[in-house]
């Protein structure tokens, strides 16, 4: 359909549109826009009489496209966040895994120093052949999309590459691989850690255990993925129900410094309050499907890290 038709038809399936329609739909895509973002405008009722979309009494083309607006800042906020954590993730890992096998070149591509068996173990065998293949692609001048940083330790340190300097090389994904294939030791050594992290930013002091760490860095995992891939954010659930993004903004306080997670806190209570002033009627039902009772939750959250 040419962009004039995309319009015809929003506006004969009832919803409002204006001159800077066509301008949106040009720039960002129906598929993107509509078939992202339609779902709490639509009539339900009309919508199954009529077998194809019809949107509630007064709806704008520019209600939809301020929630797809609002997703976008949502992802560019929560995209920052997993940064941060990742880089909290793989400083810990290397600087643990490390200290345990410091005599030892290479240490993360021997097997024996993961864990000795089952579902760990079998992730450990197939994240060494990932880990060993990164070296062997570093050592190929032939390759032109060679680390610097790898190639300089290759080539001047007789092959040995620390975990720190090849953690830069790897995704958030085998960071925690790396986590979750590690022996009970090294993984109680990460959550102790991250324990003290915790502890250096708040007045109270709490335990943050591997299995709680193994839970929070899925969640994060996946919705790092989902900003990542510019999918919609606001209403995912990966792998479960109960999993939302105040599930997840809830986790950032254990893997984050006091000072940073409260600025996104902030920032996220700023969006929200923007979402609200624009599309007062449908903000209670995009909030439900984010997991937050607004502004309840968002502010007992920050009272809480406040005071903690």
């Amino acid at each position: 359909m040419t962009v004039s038709d995309q319009v015809e038809l929003l506006s004969r399936r009832g919803l409002k549109t204006d001159s800077r329609t066509a301008w949106v739909l040009e720039r960002e895509g129906y598929y993107s826009v509509i078939n992202g973002y339609k779902g709490p405008f639509l009539d339900t009722k009309q919508t199954q009489e009529a077998g194809d979309d019809r949107y509630r009494d007064g709806t704008s083309f520019n209600d939809v496209y301020t929630l797809y607006i609002f997703d976008r800042n949502l992802r560019f906020l929560l995209f920052r966040m997993t940064t941060l954590a990742e880089a909290i993730l793989k400083t810990v890992c290397s600087h643990e895994f490390t200290r345990l096998h410091s005599d030892e070149k290479n240490p993360y591509l021997n097997i024996a120093n993961y864990a000795p068996e089952g579902e760990a173990h079998d992730k450990a065998e197939k994240l060494i052949s990932k880990l060993d293949r990164i070296l062997q692609g570093n050592m190929d001048p032939k390759r032109t999309d060679r680390k610097d940083y790898l190639r300089h330790c290759l080539e001047h340190h007789d092959g040995e590459v620390p975990l720190w300097v090849l953690a830069n090389d790897l995704t958030l994904g085998q960071i925690y691989w790396f986590f979750q294939s590690q022996r009970t030791e090294i993984r109680a050594n990460i959550a102790r850690s991250f324990t003290s992290l915790y502890a250096d930013s708040h007045k109270h002091k709490t335990e943050v255990t591997s299995q709680r760490l193994d839970k929070i860095y899925r969640r994060i995992k996946d919705y790092r993925n989902i900003c990542a891939h510019d999918e919609r954010l606001y209403c995912a659930h990966p792998h479960d129900a109960n999993i939302t993004i105040f599930q997840v903004t809830q986790d950032f306080r254990f893997v984050t410094d006091k000072q940073r997670y409260l600025e996104f806190l902030q920032s996220l209570n700023s969006l929200l309050m923007h979402l609200q002033k624009d599309i007062p009627s449908y903000f209670d039902v995009i909030c439900n499907s984010m997991g937050l009772q607004y502004p309840d939750d968002l502010q007992r959250l920050m009272q809480e890290t406040r005071d903690s």
